[in-house]
């Protein structure tokens, strides 16, 4: 597909190069993932702006330079709405759907759009303590929990709905020794610590709860 579009390309009548915009925390642009990307476009076809992360944070989207195409994701700190407007005003050509991942920020919106396209996942049930009448019933045991009536068994994840939040606990049955893994961005060789006489579940936000899948061991990250 790559080839066929670069082809499409380079037959066009005019010389003029087609405007890149790439939109993203300097973390991501300046990666070597992105810097791959780029090194492969040709350069005679195509003139890469890359937008400063202070001018997305700070300046107003009339500031930001006019592209006809635009790569532009989410991460952390990342003002979503502000390119998004940004998008609808200037409308180039979008690599990737921005709207979209507005789903991104919240974890039960990933898992309600997985289900919805009959994606497989873990069991899992909502504990949402910030939907006002939302059912919110918490029920602990040595080898299980149950929420809002449904039973997820130990071992199981602890996950915030809140996508930024990395501290994600594991929770382990008693008659396994019990205890809680801790999961957490990296510090330097470190990413989990294991507390052997934790086993209550956290009192305060919103969470996923969800039955561990066993992988012999392996980390699996998606």
């Amino acid at each position: 597909m790559y080839n066929y579009v670069v082809s499409k390309l380079s037959r066009r009548k005019t010389l003029r190069k087609i405007t890149l915009g790439i939109c993203a925390m300097d973390k991501k642009t300046r990666s070597k993932p992105m810097k791959e990307i780029i090194k492969r476009l040709p350069a005679e076809m195509f003139e890469v702006i890359i937008f400063p992360e202070e001018m997305i944070l700070n300046e107003p989207i009339e500031n930001w330079p006019l592209v006809e195409c635009l790569i532009a994701f989410y991460s952390n700190g990342y003002p979503l709405q502000k390119a998004i407007a940004y998008a609808e005003a200037v409308k180039p050509f979008l690599l990737n759907d921005l709207h979209i991942q507005v789903n991104l920020q919240d974890r039960r919106r990933v898992y309600d759009l997985l289900e919805s396209i009959q994606v497989p996942v873990a069991k899992h049930v909502y504990l949402e303590r910030d939907v006002p009448g939302a059912p919110c019933v918490l029920e602990e045991f040595d080898e299980y929990i149950i929420v809002n009536g449904v039973q997820i068994n130990k071992p199981f994840l602890e996950k915030p709905v809140d996508a930024d939040d990395h501290n994600i606990h594991i929770y382990y049955p008693m008659s396994a020794g019990g205890g809680t893994k801790r999961l957490f961005r990296k510090v330097k060789n470190r990413s989990s610590e294991f507390y052997p006489n934790e086993n209550e579940l956290r009192t305060e936000g919103s969470y996923i709860y969800e039955e561990f899948m066993v992988t012999q061991g392996t980390d699996v990250k998606v």
